[in-house]
């Protein structure tokens, strides 16, 4: 690595140097997800960030032509979510001294909901008080985490910012203009004014003027983020039996008795507002392998049969029941069971396919409240789970002497119905049912007098 002359700076008074990397001595880039970055070529001046706005996961297609084609001007071009992404942006930015503007972009809006125009607009003209909040920032998180101090002081002299406001996605020429202006020598420099829609903030640039002033540092600064991270060592403790605990059995026959004698030898005991006697675990859950190939002994195949058939295809209209799971899921708000197919049709690795059964403006009042609350779905291993969650489960009753009533309780016929939706949900998929993962906030066994 050495330092070029490549021209003089009128303006600031000083030779325009630019560094120079061997292959070895690239500046190694450190991300937090590639695909939002482009690195480019590390003698450029620019870093551009697109600060991120839209509601989908991934921005419109015709921002990322534009994306894809503006970062052939710059040394790095990322998406740009939040002040927390800053460590990312500012450890590449000063592991590479040739970099002298950071460059945001913001279409169609004035700044997102982290505020992070304005938390770095008043970094570059404030910067940061002694504890490394951002002055004048009403950001929510006005800070630039495992950034240290003389770090940000260094990055303000380094760097210039230039924001550009209201951007569309037809405004590429103007775009390309703008990084064209900032990558000329001195003698061809051009005003900011040129450009009404950029701010350019300063500590070092007086003349609002836009161009390459070079490396304004010789050597790089660099920040370690691996450096404050620390290997973690799973430690067994001794844990409180009846808050959090897991199990798992191959069959509804097999978790029948297990989670039974689990919670009777685990359970808190608590007599409920009805004065029924419980016996609670608390977020408990019980994954179960294949939840439909066998049932225990008290739980007929007939009434199965019914129970999952008024699970998916609604109780008879004549019925008068404060709620239903078929209504909740299939009705109330939409079909959830087929947006949520769609959704893993569409996105198989997504986290946000969530059947919901809560109702918060009426349930919290409700004496009937829905037990059951929330199914997630998810394909992982080309396999589909579904992990359901219980406010309240009846899962069994068992005498005071610990024995197991046959055919009682709601987790047989519950699980069963479910995993048969899952099962269908599967097949019009075309993948494979996989684990049902049950969560109960409480799990309960009822105390028979018997």
């Amino acid at each position: 690595m050495k330092a070029i002359k490549i021209g003089h700076d009128s303006f600031l008074k000083k030779d325009v140097i630019k560094i120079s990397y061997s292959p070895e001595e690239l500046p190694k880039a450190q991300l937090f997800n590639s695909e939002d970055v482009i690195i480019g070529n590390p003698s450029s001046n620019i870093a551009i960030g697109f600060v991120y706005i839209w509601k989908t996961d991934t921005a419109p297609e015709g921002i990322r032509e534009i994306f894809q084609k503006i970062s052939n001007y710059a040394a790095m071009t990322g998406f740009w979510r939040t002040t927390n992404g800053a460590r990312y942006v500012f450890s590449n930015i000063l592991g590479n001294p040739n970099i002298n503007k950071l460059v945001l972009l913001v279409f169609n809006a004035r700044d997102n909901g982290h505020l992070l125009v304005e938390a770095l607009s008043n970094f570059w003209k404030n910067g940061c008080d002694e504890n490394g909040i951002i002055i004048n920032s009403k950001s929510p998180n006005p800070k630039f985490e495992q950034v240290p101090l003389d770090a940000l002081e260094r990055l303000r002299k380094q760097a210039d910012l230039l924001v550009v406001r209201n951007l569309s996605e037809s405004d590429y020429e103007k775009i390309e203009k703008i990084m064209k202006a900032l990558i000329q020598e001195p003698e061809n420099s051009i005003p900011a004014e040129n450009f009404p829609d950029a701010e350019l903030i300063s500590e070092v640039i007086k003349n609002s003027l836009l161009y390459d002033d070079g490396a304004r540092f010789k050597e790089p600064y660099s920040i370690d983020l691996l450096k404050s991270a620390k290997h973690v060592v799973y430690e067994e403790k001794d844990l409180i039996a009846s808050i959090g605990c897991s199990i798992q059995a191959m069959s509804l026959d097999d978790a029948l008795p297990q989670l039974a004698a689990f919670i009777a030898k685990n359970g808190s005991t608590l007599t409920d507002q009805r004065g029924i006697t419980i016996l609670e675990c608390r977020s408990f859950s019980i994954t179960i392998l294949n939840a439909l190939e066998k049932l225990p002994e008290g739980f007929s195949k007939e009434y199965m049969k019914r129970y999952v058939d008024e699970f998916l295809n609604g109780l008879d209209a004549n019925l008068d029941f404060a709620y239903n799971y078929h209504n909740r899921i299939f009705r109330k708000w939409g079909n959830q069971f087929e947006k949520v197919r769609e959704l893993l049709r569409k996105h198989p690795n997504t986290r946000r396919a969530m059947i919901s059964l809560w109702d918060p403006e009426n349930d919290l009042g409700n004496e009937n409240a829905p037990c059951l609350d929330f199914i997630w779905a998810v394909v992982r291993n080309n396999k589909l789970e579904f992990h359901p969650v219980y406010r309240s489960h009846h899962l069994a009753t068992i005498t005071k002497d610990g024995k197991l009533m046959i055919g009682e309780g709601a987790f047989v016929p519950n699980l069963y119905a479910i995993a048969s939706m899952q099962e269908k949900m599967a097949k019009e998929l075309g993948i494979e049912r996989g684990p049902l993962v049950l969560t109960d906030f409480s799990g309960h066994l009822y105390v028979s007098n018997i």
